[in-house]
């Protein structure tokens, strides 16, 4: 029995350590399979990570410059975007430092060196294109600051939108969210690559934008350095034939590129007067003949003794001692306001007011999408029927007002047979690589042929024999208008504040140019040189060869 025991004993010992060394065996087999799959999924998620940031790191963009369309006048030339320079973007190695310091002056290359050595890619100016590994350059243009057409043109405000001017009546054309980017290729990391070479890189197409303006730089600049004699007021050149603005120019200008220094300018330089609405006196007669013409009133002659009672007043004439007897077209020469007066009663209020309305008077001017002049002011028709109301309307004062842009109509209509397109300052937008014409809309008959040619004729009396001899052109034939106009206004002296204005067109047979010239307190015999010499300038570069 013992002798069994011990034999059964070492039976089972031998099985249990069988058993054991099997179990181990799998245990450790099962361990060794489970750490091998953690290390693989370990290695597989390490390989996605590494992926995901190598497709997220690949490159990277530096934002250089906000795109933003171009703003071009009549012939192409750009005044926004209007100064090109060299980009450069340089790689932190060797062969790109050197390229690139090598051609910048003495004073930017030691900056240049200290900022490539923060071991990131650098953006600077530079005075040439460079070619170099590590390096890419590109053409940038920017605005170059200018008072020329600062009014026309505008500014920009503190985000990239347009604040003034065509850059804000066109914004949602000319902004974009988009920048110019330099492009680096970089590593898992985020660092640049050796041996890639970065690029410049646009987000989007919208630089491309661009609004075609119906100015002629060329004779922006003749008639802004002509008007330099006013401080305070504003020139307009329009196309006889199209209506089209060929200049514009308002005063004081502005720096666009320095718009800080006008800000505190007591002279609120940065309002556009010529969109502003002002009394406008004597250069209105013209509407008045206008009206009594083309109800056959042609050859009236009156004797002028220096005022007219009307009413319960006497209405003064600005020749205190009178002109003595004559007709119309004299009175237009010598601007008598007697005459008018007496004038306008025969014709009634009516037909002046509907001749004003034909000629856009009392209603804003839009010579632009978005953008306008001042309604100005035009008397209700019943207030006509009050004899005072009316004389004061006949001679262009009273309750009457326009913008300087509001009287081209006027004179237009008289320089083209009765006809007239409303003044217009774009000629046409490219937005997404198409162009689209502006809708300058059609010309409007204001009076008839006849009636114009008639005043046509009149007006050339002013300037070689009546109140406007100043304004005669050297070069060119004219006619046109003056006018003095109250404002009710006091200086810091205690004087009188007039509007002065001028109201022409040249040459005076065939009439291609209209021109209104504002002084805010000027005399017309200033006004009148101003315009002289406006005619002269642009007369010499209309026929230039």
């Amino acid at each position: 029995m013992i002798f069994l025991g011990i034999k059964r004993f070492k039976e089972n010992k031998k099985s249990f350590s069988y058993n054991f060394a099997a179990r181990a065996a799998v245990c450790y087999f099962l361990i060794l399979f489970l750490l091998l799959s953690c290390v693989v999924r370990v290695a597989v998620i390490d390989s996605q990570g590494l992926d995901l940031v190598c497709a997220r790191q690949s490159e990277y963009r530096i934002k250089v410059k906000k795109l933003r369309g171009t703003i071009y006048d009549a012939n192409m030339l750009p005044l926004t975007n209007n100064r090109k320079s060299i980009l450069a973007v340089a790689l932190p190695v060797p062969g790109a430092s050197v390229a690139v310091s090598s051609v910048l002056p003495d004073g930017e290359r030691q900056s240049f060196l200290n900022k490539l050595r923060e071991d990131k890619p650098v953006v600077w100016e530079v005075p040439k294109k460079i070619s170099a590994d590590g390096v890419a350059t590109t053409d940038i243009y920017k605005t170059a600051g200018s008072t020329d057409a600062c009014h026309i043109v505008g500014y920009l405000d503190g985000t990239g939108h347009g604040a003034a001017g065509i850059e804000a009546a066109y914004d949602s054309l000319l902004y974009d969210d988009a920048y110019l980017c330099a492009v680096v290729e970089t590593d898992g990391k985020g660092r640049a690559l050796g041996g890639t070479n970065p690029r410049f890189e646009t987000e989007s197409g919208a630089q491309a934008n661009a609004v075609i303006l119906t100015i002629d730089m060329n004779m922006q600049r003749a008639v802004s350095e002509a008007a330099k004699g006013i401080s305070k007021g504003a020139v307009v050149v329009s196309e006889v034939k199209t209506g089209e603005i060929k200049a514009l120019v308002s005063l004081p200008q502005f720096d666009t590129s320095d718009i800080s220094s006008s800000l505190n300018d007591e002279d609120s330089p940065f309002i556009n007067r010529a969109l502003r609405s002002y009394s406008v006196g004597s250069v209105f007669k013209t509407c008045v003949a206008a009206a009594g013409i083309e109800m056959g009133l042609v050859s009236e002659g009156f004797n002028c003794t220096g005022s007219e009672y009307i009413v319960d007043r006497h209405f003064k004439c600005h020749n205190l001692s009178g002109h003595g007897i004559l007709d119309l077209r004299q009175a237009l020469a010598f601007s008598c306001n007697c005459f008018f007066y007496n004038y306008s009663k025969k014709t009634g209020g009516e037909p002046i007011y509907n001749m004003a309305r034909k000629l856009n008077f009392g209603f804003p001017v839009k010579i632009a999408d978005n953008l306008k002049t001042a309604a100005g002011k035009l008397p209700e028709l019943v207030t006509l029927e009050n004899p005072a109301f009316l004389a004061n309307f006949s001679i262009g004062q009273g309750d009457f007002a326009a913008a300087p842009i509001a009287l081209l109509p006027l004179y237009t209509a008289i320089a083209n047979g009765g006809r007239y397109y409303l003044p217009s300052l774009v000629k046409r937008t490219i937005e997404g690589g198409k162009s689209t014409d502006y809708n300058k809309g059609k010309p409007t008959v204001a009076m008839s042929r006849k009636t114009a040619d008639t005043i046509k004729e009149y007006l050339k009396d002013v300037i070689t024999e009546g109140t406007a001899t100043a304004a005669n052109p050297k070069t060119v034939t004219a006619a046109g208008k003056t006018a003095t106009a109250q404002t009710g206004r006091l200086d810091k002296e205690g004087k009188k504040i007039n509007n002065s204005w001028f109201c022409g067109f040249f040459p005076a047979e065939e009439p291609e140019y209209v021109a209104v010239v504002l002084s805010e307190d000027g005399n017309t015999t200033e006004t009148a040189a101003i315009f002289a010499e406006i005619a002269d300038r642009i007369n010499e570069i209309s026929h230039r060869t």
